[in-house]
């Protein structure tokens, strides 16, 4: 059944005499039949008349110049960068059509417009172009002005006009909302002449704002996942108030801190939630807008955050236990929750304790540990992650130990849930594999007599294996670009089709992926898709190469040569400090792969029980040797004095900046969440309490 509000929005070409002979009527100072209007056509015109608005204006010129015109883009950059896949359709569905499609900004001017290019053309006519304004106190009623009003879709047709300059068009639109807040960002409308009226263009521009706000959306969540990323370590571990802002100014997570700092210091919130920060929004900002930085707020306590050239928000620091009480206040309620935090996190551990699922990626190299520590807070969240590393790295260990950790942690809550919980499935494929045909057969599955030679009784795809488990993508930037839409749409959508199949089939999955490439380079070049790189890389975790961690070699070493004794049964074998030590100043192209090869070859062939230089592949040896001063070497004794000599500057500077770690920061040419991150290492955490706790003590 039609509801009356859709008919209202909705033009009746067949009344276009009877809307002419009323606007005649109204223009002229007379009433007009009743009926003859939709409640939204007599509502426009009547703000019209009320705004003096000219009906026989003819056609302005934009009311932008150049220049202004590519400033009010800039502001709107973002809106733009939404709107461009589907005015790309736009530009290519529209053509020969009559009919053309119109972006706007908040205000009604025309950002862009693609489509049929005779219709374009007809349409600098009516100033139907780029930087004019069609907003109804300036163009009268029509369907973009209409839409900013009411806020609804809505389609103006021919006489509906109130100009008579364009009575001759009809032409319908959608507000585009921002997906967080619902403020206006914009208008999408479709235009031709009155011929091209259809009433399906209703539903076809509501669903085209829809889209839009959907990838603004993904796009918007992509960057908070970014920004939360790169938080992530504070948000759990740090002694202060912690505060993610996103790009526009919005803060939307905070530590369990935060509520306390920001009591402490009578900052105002509504309930648990802090208000928008427009000084923060890293947008270019309306000239309306007062972006002056609340009286709370210190530039001491803001951390911009750029990944890859973009900002994409803030992090806000707020000390605790760092401010002076307030008169006939007690001690700082958020020093009492420092006190309580447990000092775990920042302890310095030998080795760091790791969970089960965990257990076998053998090393301790900061940067390994980093990468452990965000595949354990990853493993547990259903979204994209991304794996990085070069060749050999072990990336595929960290994808299983996190889908383990989830395994297990599905196991710790089986107690205490109504029925058993199932496993969840792990399904792997390697995407640089198979041939294109073959890796769609092995994704996406086919039925019984898809095609020549299918399997009878068709084939259930990797992606539909995965339901309720883990699927992982190894080396996803090998997949063909043919087949990139159709896994771009099962992520989108939720649903896959086997190959011969007209029915969808639901799935939900996460989805990991890995690659050693550079898929922003890729997507640069045209070898792979920009809108599904970032569907897949909501989150990313950095393997390291095995030279980033060259004191985890005699470690790892060991390891192997246990690991070949239990596997050979040829006995346990060391290795000679001679030969550990070239091991441990080779560069290592192949990563931990090539390591492993390497021990296993000598632990075969040495016919000692203690490997030798001389067991050393003759393939490993002319670099070996070019690299053997060793002035060139960095001994673990010397990586011992580095790291005490670091931890006694940190220390000296603790006390003389009193534990204010955006002066440390600053006196160290390091950014915070770096001085953060070697306290932590260091552990100096209960230095830095007893530091800014002393400070206020009679």
């Amino acid at each position: 059944m039609i509801s009356n509000e859709t008919i209202q929005r909705l033009s009746d070409p067949k009344k276009d005499d009877l809307v002419m002979s009323a606007w005649e009527r109204i223009v002229h100072g007379s009433p007009c039949e009743p009926g003859a209007l939709r409640r939204v056509v007599t509502d426009s015109w009547q703000r019209c008349l009320h705004a003096h608005i000219d009906p026989f204006q003819s056609a302005s010129a934009p009311t932008l110049d150049g220049r202004s015109f590519r400033h009010l883009q800039d502001q709107h950059a973002q809106l733009l960068e939404a709107c461009r896949p589907v005015m790309q359709m736009a530009k290519d569905c529209l053509a020969d059509t009559g009919a053309i499609m119109i972006v706007t900004d908040p205000q009604g001017v025309i950002l862009s417009i693609e489509g049929d290019s005779r219709t374009l053309t007809e349409a600098e006519n009516i100033s139907l172009i780029s930087g004019h304004s069609w907003n109804e106190l300036v163009s009268g009623t029509n369907a973009i002005g209409t839409a900013l009003v009411t806020g609804l879709p809505v389609q103006i047709h021919a006489a509906e006009h109130f100009c008579h300059s364009v009575k001759d068009w009809t032409c319908t639109a959608a507000v585009i909302r921002d997906p967080v807040d619902r403020r206006t960002l914009g208008v999408v409308n479709i235009s031709g002449r009155k011929k091209t009226y259809t009433p399906n263009s209703l539903a076809f521009i509501t669903t085209a704002a829809g889209r839009i706000e959907n990838l603004r959306a993904a796009s918007e969540l992509h960057f908070r996942y970014q920004l939360l990323e790169h938080g992530m370590g504070r948000l759990s571990s740090s002694p202060d108030g912690i505060i993610v802002v996103d790009r526009f100014g919005r803060p939307f997570k905070m530590n369990h801190h935060a509520k306390a700092a920001l009591h402490d210091r009578e900052i105002p919130m509504d309930g648990d939630s802090l208000a928008a920060i427009p000084s923060l929004n890293l947008e270019p900002p309306d000239h309306s807008t007062d972006t002056s930085p609340p009286w709370w707020l210190s530039p001491d306590w803001i951390e911009t955050v750029v990944i890859q050239g973009i900002r994409v928000g803030s992090i806000l620091t707020i000390p605790c236990g760092s401010t002076q009480p307030s008169a006939g206040k007690g001690k700082s309620s958020c020093r009492g929750k420092v006190n309580e935090l447990s000092p775990q996190p920042f302890a310095h551990q030998e080795p760091k304790l790791r969970p089960a699922a965990f257990s076998r990626i053998i090393g301790n190299a900061p940067p390994l540990l980093a990468a452990i520590d965000k595949a354990r807070q990853l493993a547990t969240v259903n979204v994209p992650v991304m794996v990085l590393g070069e060749t050999g790295v072990g990336k595929e260990n960290i994808v299983r130990a996190m889908h383990q950790f989830a395994q297990d942690s599905d196991i710790s809550k089986e107690a205490t849930s109504p029925g058993p919980i199932p496993s969840r499935p792990f399904v792997a494929i390697n995407c640089g594999a198979l041939s294109p045909d073959l890796l769609a057969s092995e994704l996406f599955g086919f039925t019984d007599g898809a095609f020549t030679g299918a399997r009878k009784g068709g084939m259930t795809g990797k992606v539909e294996a995965a339901q309720g488990g883990t699927l992982f993508l190894d080396e996803i930037g090998e997949m063909p670009l043919s087949l990139q839409p159709h896994l771009l749409r099962v992520l989108e959508e939720g649903e896959i089709y086997r190959i011969g199949e007209t029915h969808p089939r639901k799935v939900d999955f996460k989805l990991i992926s890995a690659t050693h490439r550079d898929l922003q380079r890729e997507v640069a070049e045209g070898r792979f898709r920009e809108d599904l790189y970032y569907r897949i890389s909501v989150t990313t975790i950095r393997v390291p190469a095995l030279r980033e961690m060259a004191g985890d070699i005699p470690l790892l070493v060991q390891h192997l040569l246990h690991r070949f004794a239990e596997r050979y049964g040829a006995g346990a074998k060391t290795i000679s400090d001679d030969a550990l030590a070239l091991l441990c100043r080779y560069h290592w192209p192949g990563n931990i792969r090539e390591l492993r090869n390497t021990i296993e070859s000598m632990y075969l062939t040495s016919a000692t029980t203690k490997l030798q230089i001389s067991d050393l592949p003759s393939h490993l040896l002319p670099e070996l040797t070019r690299n053997a001063d060793p002035a060139t070497r960095q001994s673990p004794f010397l990586s011992g004095k580095l790291q005490a000599g670091e931890s006694q500057v940190i220390q000296q500077t603790l006390l003389s900046c009193q534990g204010n770690l955006t002066l440390m920061a600053r006196e160290l040419g390091i950014a915070k969440s770096t001085l953060y991150a070697k306290i932590n290492k260091l552990g100096l955490i209960d230095q830095l309490k007893r530091i800014r706790q002393g400070r206020h003590v009679p």
